[in-house]
Formats: structure tokens, sequence, C-alpha cells
């Protein structure tokens, strides 16, 4: 098993004692992060803007139907556009502005395929961009021979601008038919799912790592269809890089929440965060991310299957998926005190 071998990054400015940087972020840190932070509606009004013009909203009118009922919705599910954006080094000062660490604690081999599942999913899983989505943290070193796809919703690549940026950085949408495929390609294919979703996004507060976890197994169910291994995946900190407000239950936030979350799988926690300039806005606090990569959890159906040969497919999701959760509450265990010794609880499945 291999150790830490990940070196620290430089970091934005010292530290203070509850983690924030007390030597603001320079500005191509702060760009870096809007970047990711601002993609949505940035080209949510790009959009707009096509329809301004008759040819322009004729050419987008096309294109949209192209990519959502024509062969361009492929590419969201089969993994086949290069991934030009990963390499960019525009992303080091993503990861710098926290900064953020990718941490391995145990070699994958790539010749098999895996499934990395991240907790917690934080307000926007910041840490998965800097150390998944992108090379800035050197994935491609740290895991030679591995070709990771982050899974997002579907619904990100119906709009156009949004879906080329997504493709070009390896993402794919987060349906069974797209774990499937991308996972099909063979050797050395891993997909990375949060799957705490929306729901678990609302949990999100400082020192709290409350995670969704119990009932959701689809994961599970792709990993024994595939033959993939389960990762583990910790992102220490990233419930710390947003203040949450609390949303009366009926209230209109909540009523917008709860809309949000049933009719398009997204919804938009109450958070509060740094300004892009000053004061408050949707920018996350730079403190520091550790993104810990657990050992795959090694599974034997016939294990499972051994003092009861008759069970099927619901009892061999049920075992595998309590070995992962064992796994992750190992990895937690091991690793809490070091890179998050200010919490204010620890890990909890609270569904």
């Amino acid at each position: 098993m291999a150790k830490d071998s990940s070196k620290t990054p430089p970091a934005a400015g010292k530290t203070s004692s509850n983690g924030s940087s007390t030597q603001g972020p320079t500005c191509l840190q702060k760009l870096s992060v809007a970047t990711y932070i601002y993609f949505i509606p940035f080209f949510i009004v790009c959009n707009l803007l096509c329809l301004t013009n008759k040819y322009t909203a004729l050419l987008w009118f096309l294109y949209t139907l192209y990519i959502n009922v024509g062969p361009g919705r492929w590419a969201a599910k089969n993994a086949s556009w290069p991934k030009l954006g990963r390499k960019l080094g525009w992303w080091r000062h993503c990861a710098d502005y926290f900064p953020t660490q990718l941490i391995r604690t145990a070699d994958l081999d790539p010749d098999q395929r895996y499934i990395f599942v991240v907790a917690p999913h934080g307000v926007v899983t910041m840490f998965c961009w800097p150390c998944f989505d992108t090379d800035a943290t050197d994935f491609s070193k740290k895991f030679p021979g591995i070709d990771i796809h982050p899974m997002t919703l579907e619904i990100n690549f119906r709009v156009p601008f949004m879906r080329e940026f997504l493709l070009l950085h390896g993402v794919v949408d987060a349906s069974k038919a797209a774990c499937l495929m991308t996972l099909g390609k063979g050797s050395g294919q891993a997909i990375l799912l949060a799957v705490g979703g929306a729901q678990e996004s609302l949990l999100a507060r400082p020192g709290t790592y409350d995670i969704i976890l119990a009932k959701r197994k689809g994961f599970v169910k792709v990993a024994l269809q595939t033959g993939a291994k389960l990762v583990p995946v910790i992102g220490f900190g990233e419930n710390e890089l947003y203040h949450m407000r609390e949303v009366k239950p009926g209230s209109m936030r909540d009523k917008l929440q709860r809309f949000l979350k049933a009719a398009f799988g997204f919804t938009l926690p109450n958070a509060i965060g740094k300004g892009l300039l000053w004061g408050s806005g949707l920018m996350p606090f730079n403190r520091p991310l550790h993104t810990v990569v657990g050992a795959p959890v090694e599974f034997d159906p016939s294990a499972a299957l051994k003092d009861n040969p008759e069970a099927g497919l619901e009892a061999l999701v049920d075992a595998y998926h309590a070995q992962y959760v064992a796994a992750l509450k190992q990895l937690w265990n091991d690793h809490k005190d070091k890179y998050d010794s200010g919490r204010r609880k620890s890990l909890d499945i609270v569904e």
C-alpha cells in the first residue's frame, strides 16, 4: 500500500487558526476559481445572447436539437471527447487558491476499473474540480493509467457551451447508461460520483460531515455489473468553504429548493461565501482542502453468498454497500485528526 506521497502545494497565504488565509489569494487564483464557480451563469448568458439575433438564434436552435435529440447527445455518455481542458495550467491557480492537496493512500492497478465515490458533496463539490476534473493536483502522475471521468447531472449537457466546457474536461452525465458505457471501454477506466447529490448539499455546515448514503445503492449495482472496484474518497475541508444560512421550513426559499430538487435534480443551498472583489458573495472561502483517496474495496461475491447461496442480487448489493461504508468510515478514522482536527462532529450517515 502506498503512503501519502503528495507534497503540500504552495499556499495562497499564511493561514489563521480557523484555517482561512490571512494573506489573500492572488488575482489569478481568484479568477481561476471564479471560472468554475460562475461557468453556469456565464454560459446561460451566452445562450441568451444567441437569441438576440435571428441568424444566431436559428443556429442555436438547430444545435440544441442536435445535442438533445440528435447524435450529439451520446457524447455525454460515451466519454468520446478529447480532454483538452484537463491539462490547462490555468487550473493550478484554482488548486493554489485554497490550497488543495490530493492524497493517495494506495496504488490503483490500471488493469482494473474503478468507481470513485466522494463525500461530502458540499455546496459545490469544489474539491473535485482541481483533483479529478482537471490535473491541477497531478492526478495523472499519482494514478498513472487511470482515465477518470467525473459525472454530473444530465441537464448540464442539454445547454450549448456548458456542454462543451464539461466534455473538454472529461465530464459525462451521471446516468446509468453513461456509467456502463464509460466503464465498458476497458481497463483503466474510472468514473467519479458524488452520490449524496442535491440533498447532501443542503446539509453542508462547517465542522460537520453529514452525508446521504444509506439508501444510495445504484453505484454498487453498477460496480457489480461492470466488475469495477469502489474507491472511497473524502474531501476534508469541503464543508468549510461556505457559511450556510438556515432556511425556515415552509418558506418560499424552502419551497424553491424542494421544487428544483424534484424537477431538475439540483437545488440552491442558502450559502454565503466571499465576494469576487469584496464583501460577501458566491466565491468560496480560501481554506485548505485535503482530498484523501482510499484503497479500492476488495469485494468477494462468493464470500458474501457463503451463508446463503440462494440469495439474489439485492443481498450482494447490500453486502458490497456495507463493505464500502466500512471502508469509508475507516478512511475517515485514519485521517480525521490530521486533516480536520477542528471538526465539531464526526462523519455521520444521516440518511
